[in-house]
């Protein structure tokens, strides 16, 4: 039976972006890991570290963007947490045999499957399923890698330049 091994990260939609990423890094003392921009979904965000957590922070302009929606709508809040799983494949079907509705667009990324659940089943926010084969994006330097990579070869997605998380110095 496949299962979630962990939470992966909590994402939040937020009127301004700047300002979130300001009060996370020197407020809150969180680390950029990346800042990356969805051309389908005319949106953009960073992921921010915080210790071994994650939390990403998504913003759009566009009124026909469903992150502008969901902020006119709800205000700054979760929009999704993502979720890590053993086995994408069969937590996906064992889902569909429970009758739960799933997106799976981008199941079809051998590299980076991944999967949405609906806010009905996630308690009120939507849940994004993730079995990435290479190892989970993570806060780690590799996890951001791993991410990274994500972004650059998917013609849907963007890397925006800046504030990339930097290798470990070795002593």
């Amino acid at each position: 039976m496949a299962s979630v091994t962990g939470i992966n990260h909590i994402a939040f939609a937020v009127k301004n972006l700047q300002d979130s990423l300001q009060n996370a890094t020197e407020v809150l003392g969180g680390e950029i890991m990346m800042k990356f921009e969805s051309l389908e979904d005319k949106y953009e965000g960073a992921c921010v570290k915080f210790g071994t957590s994650i939390m990403s922070f998504i913003s759009s302009h566009d009124p026909e963007s469903f992150i502008y929606k969901f902020v006119e709508k709800h205000g700054n809040g979760v929009q999704h947490i993502g979720l890590e799983i053993d086995d994408i494949e069969q937590y996906v079907k064992e889902l569909e045999k429970k009758g739960v509705r799933v997106d799976k667009g981008e199941m079809s990324d051998k590299t980076f499957p991944e999967a949405l659940v609906g806010p009905k089943t996630g308690n009120g926010v939507v849940l994004q399923l993730t079995g990435w084969k290479k190892g989970p994006f993570d806060s780690t330097y590799e996890g951001c890698e791993r991410l990274c990579e994500k972004y650059s070869q998917n013609p849907k997605l963007n890397l925006k330049a800046g504030n990339q998380l930097k290798p470990p110095i070795d002593d």
